[in-house]
């Protein structure tokens, strides 16, 4: 799924800032300064990335030895959006130069700015072997 801002500015901008923001300071990724990148973001878009930005800090402070700087809801298959929901089973995240299985629930509010609910599992590691046929990257 490739993000757009509802402005028409390259959604690419955007995604950039989200990542070197999560992989300069995890700890205080998801803050002030992001909302109003989130807030140009179209609806839908905006839920996948909340979600997968609030899922990435929570596993950079819960899980010992992971240090997120990328989270892709539709890796392995697509995520389902219903409402202010979102379920995301065939995730991926990459930590320290390697990528991971993940799958993750996460409800928010209404505006889809704030994270109500959130509910996620650590998978595998993804073989390298693996990385082209699902679009994953260094």
């Amino acid at each position: 799924m490739i993000a757009r801002y509802s402005s028409g500015l390259p959604a690419l901008a955007l995604l950039l800032s989200v990542a070197l923001n999560l992989q300069s300071n995890p700890a205080v990724a998801y803050d002030a300064r992001l909302r109003p990148q989130f807030d140009r973001l179209e609806y839908d878009t905006r839920l996948e990335e909340v979600c997968g930005t609030e899922v990435g800090l929570r596993i950079s402070r819960e899980q010992s030895g992971f240090v997120v700087n990328k989270v892709v809801a539709d890796t392995f298959r697509n995520d389902v959006q219903i409402g202010n929901k979102i379920i995301a089973k065939g995730a991926a995240f990459r930590s320290q130069g390697k990528w991971y299985h993940l799958s993750f629930e996460c409800e928010t509010g209404p505006h889809h700015m704030d994270v109500h609910k959130m509910k996620y599992a650590v998978g595998d590691e993804i073989p390298r072997s693996q990385w082209v046929k699902h679009y994953l990257y260094d």
